[in-house]
């Protein structure tokens, strides 16, 4: 089994801050096979990091932002447009990718029926990943772990174990059950909260969507 960090930023999202070269630099240091690279509403950051994925598995995605919760879109070939989440996964599913549920409980109560569920975000409290694992029980639904890094230090605190040596093969793992694994600290969320405080502050308190 290996490590995969399912819920990453790049610079490429306007709160993210590393480049998709230093993604994959940094967590094969830490000895991970892959991640999902999903900036907020681009594909961009991810095809630039396949140009460094030399031994390590680059899942191209995306988060939306819908009228009803975030959603990340795993393994899409192109972008997707439609932000009404329902027509929304149906885009996704035709561009090749499935729906994953992210950081349910965070800012409210799930609505949207996806593939799977983020049952453990790296920028979410404890117990927020409680209720969302519980929730992924209850609906029978598999379920994924990221970090939801923005910064370098975040990077793998929240991940999945399994076998994949293609998106196909990443796709295939997460629907049919993988484990998952990550920090359920306090402290780490919460530092999350300081940094992106200052980091939004500095550029203007743009909206992220």
């Amino acid at each position: 089994m290996s490590k995969f960090d399912l819920h990453v930023h790049s610079s490429y999202s306007l709160d993210g801050n590393v480049k998709p070269k230093d993604i994959i630099k940094y967590l094969k240091k830490k000895r991970f096979k892959g991640a999902a690279i999903v900036d907020h509403s681009t594909i961009k950051g991810a095809t630039e990091a396949m140009k460094y994925a030399e031994d390590f598995l680059v899942i191209p995605g995306m988060e939306i932002k819908t009228d009803r919760g975030h959603i990340l879109a795993i393994g899409i070939k192109e972008e997707v447009k439609s932000r009404v989440a329902d027509e929304l996964i149906d885009e996704i599913h035709e561009k090749g990718g499935i729906a994953i549920l992210a950081h349910p409980f965070r800012f409210s109560k799930p609505k949207i029926k996806a593939d799977a569920i983020e049952a453990i975000n790296g920028r979410n409290f404890p117990l927020q990943n409680k209720r969302a694992i519980e929730y992924a029980r209850m609906k029978r639904l598999p379920v994924t772990a990221g970090s939801d890094a923005h910064f370098l230090w975040e990077l793998g605190v929240a991940y999945v174990d399994m076998n994949a040596e293609s998106v196909e093969e990443a796709i295939e793992e997460i629907l049919n059950g993988v484990e998952i694994d990550g920090n359920q600290s306090l402290f780490h969320p919460i530092k999350c909260k300081i940094f992106s405080f200052f980091s939004s502050a500095k550029r203007g308190f743009g909206r992220v969507e």
